[in-house]
């Protein structure tokens, strides 16, 4: 008898540390407030009885909750996958009260001839039993429907173990004194209502279908229009170690990538040729001095250029009207010229196809923002203003494709790929990440088919050829070549860097010359002493251009010559001390 009852209370003791060890939620009161637009108010007031096996306690709750605060304890909120998770450190006591606030957007679907109210109560990743249950909704008027409640575990049946009460548009429901709603259950509420219940004017996703319709109708567009007007084979660099025969240098951004072309290397190549030479005092002017006139042996459009820029006098200043006169007729002259030798007059429109690409991009933004931002009546300003953001978005990563072409290629670069991170982000935030993708995409490619500017004709792409080709040659020449092409030719370095800016490999084609002695550049006069490295004369180029193009030289410059300055000026205190 004795072994009987020691068996017995070895059970009991068992079976109690057992029931002492789980998690239960001893009462769960749920409160939801629905506006007149559809969007819910959740506050969720909860008992936990816990364990102390666990250093942490999670539970569910909605996965689009918004405005989320938490009284009672400090918790951590992580989203990603079905839900919003909430986990928090358990208590010493082993109980808790939590009261948890949250905001639902859109919880009122418009279903054409009526409404519906969907609401999830008790989602089913609870970890635990709940002991006692209750709800209230409350709507912003009465109604006539009776709400559907279903369980995960009973489904319709649940009614049978809540006491149901609605009056004055309030639905209460309490779980019976002797029934325990079991771990993982899942409640949910449902509520037919008569069209405009609720105003869903503002309600959100409602042109979503239209505007991803809109956005395949665009891309469908956009291909067909590049294999009706634009399409063209891929341009071959075809290898050689001089540039194109009478290229001008100013000419070869609107040549190679349909760009503005630009005076200042216009200037400087002419000065290798021996035209003109260029002079800047200690105070940054920098004056243009002509040395012969410009023949037959130039181009009609360089020798315009030329004339109007010494139409007063031998001497020009770039900081005159007569210079920034011939900057406004370089690009004028320059694209009349090479636009119909390059450019075919039967192909379409690089602009037309870049504007369509950008406006499939804003559709297809609209629909996003349309998810994304809360259903209340300013909603439409902020979706135009986020719309129109995302537009410049798409057209920023169309310039992905010819970034290096471009002057400034790194920060085009980085402003590109910031505005690709940002429409994949918008995309995924409003779980429309396959179509953001494809309209990234769609953008990517435009950039890269119009990296050459449009359609070419023949000649057209033979000097894109041989254009790449140089370039290529620029960035791969060994300094073993160079020493050899600088004992036949010392200005070699001064009269190709400007082929290389222009094409975008200056600093490559400079570190071919590092720890090679040049002869003083015969086109340029600086104040101190002649650059003998191509890395001290590269600095100095890259000052005169900026003066040549009106633009501020780079700070990283600017404090260099500051510091080359002190430094000269100590060392002549210190000789007239001495």
């Amino acid at each position: 008898m004795r072994r009987l009852l020691l068996v017995l209370a070895v059970i009991l003791l068992l079976t109690g540390t057992v029931w002492a060890d789980g998690d239960a939620v001893t009462e769960m009161k749920t409160e939801c407030t629905v506006s007149k637009d559809g969007s819910s108010a959740v506050v969720l007031h909860v008992r936990l009885n816990l364990a102390a096996d666990d250093p942490s306690f999670s539970f569910p709750i909605a996965p689009n909750a918004k405005d989320i605060t938490v009284s009672g304890a400090d918790c951590r909120v992580s989203r990603g996958g079905k839900y919003t998770v909430l986990t928090f450190d358990r208590p010493a006591s082993g109980k808790a009260e939590l009261t948890v606030s949250y905001r639902l957007d859109q919880t009122v679907t418009d279903l054409g001839s009526g409404q519906r109210l969907d609401l999830t109560l008790l989602y089913p990743d609870w970890p635990c039993p709940v002991n006692r249950f209750a709800v209230q909704v409350t709507l912003p008027k009465e109604f006539e429907s009776v709400p559907t409640i279903l369980s995960g575990y009973y489904g319709d049946l649940i009614d049978n173990y809540l006491d149901v009460r609605i009056s004055d548009g309030v639905i209460r429901a309490e779980l019976n004194e002797k029934q325990t709603l079991q771990d993982h259950e899942a409640i949910r509420i449902s509520l037919d209502l008569p069209e405009n219940y609720f105003d869903l004017r503002y309600l959100a996703g409602k042109t979503v279908a239209t505007d991803r319709l809109l956005f395949l109708l665009l891309l469908v567009l956009c291909v067909g229009y590049w294999l009706v007007f634009l399409r063209a084979r891929p341009i071959r660099p075809k290898r050689q170690a001089m540039p194109p025969e009478g290229s001008s240098v100013g000419a070869i951004p609107y040549a190679l990538a349909a760009r503005k072309p630009d005076l200042a290397l216009m200037v400087v190549q002419w000065a290798s040729l021996g035209y003109l030479t260029i002079s800047r005092s200690r105070g940054g002017r920098i004056l243009l001095n002509r040395q012969i006139d410009m023949g037959n042996e130039r181009r009609e459009f360089e020798i315009d250029i030329f004339r109007a820029l010494f139409r007063r006098s031998n001497c020009c200043g770039v900081r005159g009207d007569v210079y920034r006169h011939a900057k406004a007729l370089c690009e004028e002259k320059t694209t009349n010229y090479w636009k119909g030798r390059i450019f075919s007059r039967s192909g379409g429109s690089p602009l037309l196809l870049r504007l369509i690409a950008a406006a499939a991009g804003m559709a297809l933004c609209v629909a996003c923002f349309d998810l994304l931002v809360a259903p209340k009546s300013w909603r439409w300003f902020v979706i135009a203003a986020l719309t129109l953001a995302g537009g410049c978005c798409c057209w920023l990563v169309q310039r992905i494709g010819g970034c290096l072409l471009r002057r400034h290629a790194v920060r085009t670069a980085v402003l590109a790929l910031a505005a690709l991170v940002f429409l994949l982000v918008v995309g995924k935030r409003s779980g429309q990440t396959f179509w953001m993708l494809l309209c990234v995409l769609l953008q990517l490619a435009v950039g890269l088919a119009l990296r050459c500017g449009g359609k070419r004709t023949k000649a057209g792409r033979g000097l894109a050829s041989e254009l790449l080709g140089y370039r290529r040659y620029l960035v791969s020449v060994s300094s073993a070549s160079v020493k050899r092409i600088l004992n036949s030719d010392p200005q070699y370095y001064y009269r190709c860097l400007p082929y290389a800016e222009a094409l975008r490999v200056d600093r490559v084609f400079t570190n071919s010359f590092e720890k090679i002695e040049l002869e003083p550049c015969d086109w340029l006069e600086w104040e101190g002493k002649p650059a003998k490295t191509a890395r001290a004369f590269y600095v100095r180029y890259v000052r005169l251009m900026a003066g040549l193009r009106g633009e501020r030289e780079p700070l990283a410059l600017r404090m260099r010559a500051k510091k080359g300055s002190r430094q000269t000026s100590n060392t002549a205190r210190r000789a007239r001390s001495s």
